[in-house]
């Protein structure tokens, strides 16, 4: 019994391995065939040589071939034929039968429908399905020309991968990376290293991971990416750019800053439209508009910056707040208009200036033209101004309020329509000597440098009492409508940065010679030894 089941098992092991015998590499043609005796196993064959090997034609001028090794070196015109695609020629091409293996030297050029690849030298293994060059090489595809230091070609999937110096150049932009991937196919290239994306403008994608799909213009980058023009930044976590429908978005530790119309921008995520010129900002944004002398900063769940003509339109809510060095403010929504030179504060606003807290149905503050620094102050309907003492709090009330700002300091207001007026009277050592409560048709102010009222004039029809301190009436402390919002104050501008970096660090620039190769695939030892 045991004889029996031998024999299948030895007869399998048998079959197994003459069909793993190595196919010869087989002359088709030669115009003359020399053998010398004292080299045995090989043959020199000469004029219009065709070998073949499985599915491999080679064609050359010269050829010696070693029939007990299986290899081959061919010289003059030579062309190697893979299927009906792929095409390598060169001056030189030593092929190792056994290993399916094949090194072409001087003047290479790898060919297929969709490239071409010239080089100095070129390794092809044919059973992975790789070809692979060191000493730096040259690829054309319908669209792209293509330099590398390193690179590796893999026929089947179309794809290259590049290392060291790559320089992608095509009419719309040019590519730069240490490691990238491209198919000839679909053109999209995989990036594994600082890569730089630059247009014909001199504006450019940096980021150090991600792809770039040139058929469609898009592409999506992370990893110290930034989006770089003449004037703006923009850096995050991730971006992602369509440049055909002129859009990016960003996300993570976004960071945006406008030279031309200064403005730093921070948020979670962000979105650009370049057609509109137009920018959101989501999770927690922060607008800082930077002047020469003071700057403001802007929060708010949602803030649009839009451009318009030479500036900027910001609309920001809702919970917005904002802060100035001599001003700060809330409200559910803020509009920029840069044709009137406006901040529109709308839906429960509140503003402070110094210790003085203003509110109405609206607020509108109107910027100086030329330094965008608060000229004056509108509110339309239903205007209070409360300002707190050590007694109480000094209230003015009415139907409607102009202000004038002088050094960023509200120094003079005008109340018109039902005006009241509940103010704290002191002497010259800060003593109360009464409560004086007013009412009238007009009433102006004038605030001294610290913000503390130092004139008031009651115009049309003024009517009112001064009573002692200690006997005001207690229900006569407040007038109707008065509410202290001081726990909302913003009173810094750390109160709206908390804790983020809002300085716009500049990344580093490509340099590929910072980047070693990674572990190019060395070629076989043996095929080595003939170059």
């Amino acid at each position: 019994m045991k004889k029996t089941l031998f024999i299948p098992v030895f007869l399998l092991i048998h079959s197994f391995l003459i069909a793993q015998e190595t196919e010869p590499i087989e002359v088709l043609h030669a115009d003359r065939m020399v053998i010398l005796k004292q080299f045995p196993g090989q043959k020199l064959l000469k004029g219009n040589v065709r070998l073949k090997h499985k599915n491999a034609i080679l064609t050359c001028d010269q050829a010696i071939l070693d029939t007990d090794k299986n290899f081959a070196e061919a010289t003059g015109n030579v062309m190697l034929n893979q299927g009906d695609t792929l095409k390598l020629q060169s001056e030189i091409l030593r092929y190792d039968g056994q290993n399916d293996f094949a090194l072409a030297l001087q003047k290479v050029r790898l060919t297929d429908p969709q490239m071409s690849l010239q080089t100095d030298t070129l390794a092809y293994d044919r059973l992975k399905d790789i070809a692979y060059y060191r000493s730096g090489g040259f690829i054309r595809d319908s669209v792209n020309t293509i330099k590398s230091q390193t690179g590796k070609y893999y026929p089947s999937e179309k794809r290259y991968e590049f290392i060291g110096n790559v320089v992608i150049v095509n009419p719309d932009y040019e590519i730069r990376s240490t490691h990238l991937d491209y198919n000839t196919q679909t053109r999209i290239s995989h990036f594994y290293g600082p890569t730089k994306i630059i247009s014909p403008s001199g504006n450019y994608i940096y980021a150090q991971k991600g792809f770039y799909d040139s058929r469609n213009d898009s592409g999506w980058f992370k990893n110290n990416a930034f989006v770089r023009s003449a004037s703006s930044w923009l850096s995050a976590d991730s971006i992602y750019a369509d440049k055909s429908k002129g859009f990016f978005s960003a996300s993570g530790n976004v960071k945006m800053q406008d030279d031309k119309n200064k403005i730093i921008a921070l948020a979670g995520y962000a979105e650009q439209w370049e057609k509109t010129d137009s920018t959101v900002l989501k999770t927690n944004p922060l607008v800082i508009s930077y002047e020469e002398k003071d700057t403001l900063y802007t929060a708010a769940e949602n803030i649009f910056i839009r451009k318009r003509d030479t500036s900027r339109t910001v609309w920001a809510f809702p919970d917005v707040r904002f802060f100035q060095n001599e001003f700060s403010g809330r409200c559910d929504s803020l509009y920029r208009n840069p044709y009137k030179h406006t901040i529109e504060l709308y839906h429960s606003p509140v503003l402070w200036n110094e210790d003085t807290q203003i509110t109405g149905k609206e607020i509108i503050i109107k910027l100086d033209s030329l330094n965008r620094r608060a000229d004056s102050l509108l509110i339309p309907e239903n205007v209070f101004i409360a300002q707190k003492d050590s007694a109480g709090f000094n209230q003015i009330k009415g139907e409607k309020l102009f202000g004038k700002f002088i050094d960023n300091k509200l120094r003079k207001i005008r109340i018109i329509g039902n005006a009241e007026t509940l103010y704290y009277l002191r002497d010259d050592n800060g003593k109360p000597v009464g409560i004086d409560k007013s009412a009238c048709s007009e009433i102006e102010i004038e605030t001294d440098t610290l913000g503390q009222v130092e004139k008031i004039y009651l115009r049309e029809e003024p009517s009112g009492t001064t009573y002692p301190p200690d006997k005001f009436p207690a229900e006569l402390k407040k007038l109707p409508g008065f509410k202290w919002l001081g726990n909302l104050r913003i009173r810094s501008k750390e109160d709206l940065i908390n804790g983020r970096n809002t300085k716009i660090i500049q990344p580093r620039e490509v340099n590929n010679k910072e980047q070693p190769l990674t572990n190019p695939r060395l070629l076989p030892k043996r095929l080595f030894k003939r170059l």
